[in-house]
This record gives C-alpha cells, sequence and structure tokens, in this order.
C-alpha cells in the first residue's frame, strides 16, 4: 500500500481496513481489505472482527504448545544458564587465585624493585657527590691556572697564546682527581713553565729579529718610501725565516745586510737619479715650459736606467749632458722663432699702418684725388694687399725702413 505502520495501524483504527485482533492481542488485516482500500480508496471502512470460535480453540491451542515448547526451552536455558554459572564461578575462582598468586609475585616483584631502586638511587647520590666534587676540584683548579697565567712575569703572552696554554693546563686538570689535590700546585707550576718554554725561545728569537731589522732599517736613507721601507722588512723577514732556529746575531746580521743591499743599492740609485734629474732640468733656460720638463725628465729616466747601479753622479751628470744640450738648443730655436713671429707681427702692424701715412703723402704731392685719400675702400683694400705681401715675404728681422720702402712699393704697384 506504500504506507508506514502507524499510518496502517490509524487506518485499521478507523475503520479503513477490516482487521481483526489475535487472542493475544496481535492486529491482524484481511488482505481483501488491503486490496478493498487500494483498488477503491473511497469504500466504506468495515470495522474490526473479533476472531471466530475455531479459530479461537485453535490458536489458544497452538498458544499452549507453543508455552509448553517454550517451558522446555525455558528449562533447558535455565540449566545451560547453570551450567554456565557453575562454570562462571570456577572460572572466577580460579582468576581470583591467579589474581592472587599474580599479586603475590607483583608484590614480590615490586619490593625487589623497590630495593633496587634505593639502591640506584643511593649510587645516583654517591655518584653525583663525587661529580660534584669532581667539578669543584677541577673548577677551582681552573681557576688557579688563569690565576698563575695572568702574574705579570706572563704579560707579554697574546690572548691565542694564553688560551692555547689555558687549553692545555683544563686538559692535564680533567686527568686529575680529588685525591691529586695535594700535588696540584706543583703539576700546575711545572706544566705551566713546560707550555711556556716555546714561546719564551720564539720571543726572544722575535726581539733579536726585531732589532737585526731596527738596525738594518736605520743603515737605509731617510729619503726612502714607505714602499721600500715595506719591501726592506719583508726581505728581511724572508731572509731571517731562512735561517737556522740557533743562529745568533750576527748571523742575522748578516744574513738580513746581504738580503737588503740590493734594495739600498735601489734606493740609492733612485735618490741619485732624481737629484741629476732635478739638476737637469734646472739646467733648461728659463723659457722652458711643463712639457719641456717633463720630456726632459722621462728622457733622462731612460738614459739613468741604462746605467750600472754603481754609477756615480759625475757620470749620470755626464751621461745626460747631451740631451739637456739638445733640449736647450730645441728650446732656444723656438724661443727665437717665437720672437720673430713676433717681430714680424709688428712689422706687419707697423706696414698697415704706414699705408695711410704714404697716401697723405701721395695726396699733398698731388699723386691722389682726395676723393681717393678719403675712399675707405680702396684704403681697405691697400691695407690688405700690404697684409698679405708683407706675411710672404718679411722674415722678421727687416729694418723699419725697409718695410716702409717696401710697404710704397706695393701701394705704387696697386695704385698703376
Amino acid at each position: 500500500m506504500g504506507v508506514s505502520i502507524p499510518t496502517l495501524k490509524r487506518m485499521a483504527a478507523e475503520g479503513r481496513l477490516e482487521s481483526f485482533r489475535t487472542p493475544g492481542g496481535h492486529l491482524r488485516i484481511l488482505g481483501e481489505s488491503v486490496d478493498a482500500v487500494r483498488d477503491h480508496p473511497q469504500t466504506q471502512p468495515r470495522p474490526v472482527r473479533d476472531a471466530s470460535p475455531v479459530l479461537q480453540n485453535r490458536r489458544e491451542r497452538l498458544e499452549e504448545l507453543t508455552l509448553e515448547a517454550q517451558e522446555h526451552r525455558a528449562k533447558r536455558e535455565l540449566a545451560r544458564l547453570r551450567q554456565e554459572e557453575q562454570e562462571e564461578a570456577e572460572r572466577q575462582q580460579a582468576e581470583a587465585e591467579a589474581r592472587e598468586q599474580a599479586g603475590a609475585q607483583r608484590q614480590a616483584e615490586l619490593d625487589i624493585e623497590r630495593e633496587r631502586i634505593r639502591r640506584d638511587r643511593s649510587k645516583e647520590i654517591a655518584r653525583r657527590e663525587t661529580e660534584n666534587d669532581l667539578a669543584d676540584f677541577r673548577r677551582r683548579w681552573s681557576e688557579e691556572a688563569a690565576t698563575l697565567l695572568a702574574v705579570q712575569e706572563y704579560s707579554w703572552l697574546s690572548s691565542g697564546h694564553r688560551n692555547e696554554i689555558l687549553e692545555v693546563l683544563e686538559s692535564e686538570i680533567e686527568k686529575r682527581h680529588p685525591s691529586d689535590e695535594s700535588r696540584m700546585a706543583t703539576i700546575l707550576t711545572r706544566n705551566l713553565k713546560v707550555l711556556i718554554e716555546p714561546f719564551q725561545r720564539d720571543r726572544e728569537a722575535q726581539e733579536n729579529r726585531q732589532q737585526v731589522m731596527e738596525q738594518a732599517l736605520r743603515g737605509l736613507s731617510y729619503s726612502a718610501t714607505e714602499a721600500e721601507r715595506v719591501r726592506v722588512m719583508v726581505t728581511i723577514r724572508d731572509a731571517l725565516r731562512r735561517l737556522d732556529d740557533n743562529a745568533d746575531e750576527c748571523e742575522m746580521r748578516v744574513a738580513a745586510q746581504e738580503a737588503i743591499q740590493p734594495l739600498c743599492q735601489a734606493v740609492e740609485k733612485r735618490l741619485l737619479d732624481e737629484r741629476v734629474i732635478e739638476w737637469a732640468v734646472f739646467e733648461l733656460p728659463w723659457s722652458r715650459n711643463e712639457r719641456d720638463e717633463a720630456r726632459l725628465r722621462r728622457e733622462c729616466a731612460e738614459i739613468l736606467e741604462e746605467l750600472s747601479a754603481d754609477a756615480l753622479e759625475d757620470e749620470a751628470k755626464e751621461a745626460l749632458e747631451p740631451t739637456i744640450s739638445e733640449t736647450c738648443r730645441e728650446i732656444e730655436v723656438r724661443q727665437a722663432r717665437k720672437q720673430r713671429d713676433m717681430q714680424k707681427a709688428n712689422l706687419i702692424q707697423e706696414g698697415i699702418a704706414e699705408v695711410t701715412r704714404y697716401l697723405w703723402r701721395l695726396k699733398q704731392d698731388g699723386e691722389i684725388s682726395t676723393e681717393d685719400y678719403w675712399d675707405s675702400a680702396l684704403r681697405a683694400d691697400l691695407q690688405e694687399t700690404v697684409r698679405e705681401e708683407l706675411e710672404s715675404e718679411l722674415f722678421g728681422e727687416e729694418t723699419t725702413r725697409e718695410i716702409e720702402n717696401l710697404v710704397h712699393q706695393i701701394i705704387d704697384d696697386e695704385l698703376s
């Protein structure tokens, strides 16, 4: 019918479905009623009927048989339950006995574990006390080692050397125990001396090397540059490093002097070159310029570079004299050329000025008219012609009279 059970029960209660109840109180619905309601939903409902006497008897008998079967099943179930109950009781008793045995065993194990824990705790306490005593012992003597190393006697040690010595002393302290308390001061003092001894030897060797280096540097010229001094120091260090550790101070001085001798000669050679070059520049005429000085310095440096390292100052000057003389001649020639050019320019200006004077004289002599004299275009043409002629013909050594005659000739040629 496609409805739920509560809806079906409600339809039966309303009489829409024909139904009845069994002696046990169960609701039964007739199949015809279901078909009728499904096929004819508008049909009037029928009341619920009670069961018939025959059906009632049959059902009562069925219920009796059912009750007897249920009773037999209940007896069998009861016997089974009693058996299970007895077995359960026996099982629980066995489990209780097992639990008692397990509890006793567990208690014994707990007692043993407690005793072990107590012993371990005692051992741990003793171990901690021992460790604390050992840590306190090591801490105290580490501080004592640092105190011994901090005295004024060892103030020259670097921080790296101090750390290295302290590490060795602390390693030695780590090997000791509180039972060595009475011997620790002696042990530290002895080890400290052994450790400082190589640093002391290195310090003395370094001081000797430094003295040798300072003595060698004092022999260097005061005019040496900082770079040259650095090269000298590096050379001395390399020479001293190649010596045996047992070399005495005299051997170190000799090695240092031999090592820096070429550098000292190079410095002296440089200073000699600088003095000679300055002398060469000073020998130039006063009309020299910066380009002349730079060229002379460059050429002199090239010449001096070819000289031997032990050349004397007079020899260097003698080698530079041809170059100086040539440079002086070039400067004098250039100066003379410059003076001639200036003289030529002055002469050309004199010639241009002579144009106006000569035109005036020609007007006075009647050679030209007043209009020609005041003709500015004519005068400008004549002046330009004179300029061009003078620039091409003059050498700069002519006299004023020669210029006047030349200008007069040019003007006469132009006017004719």
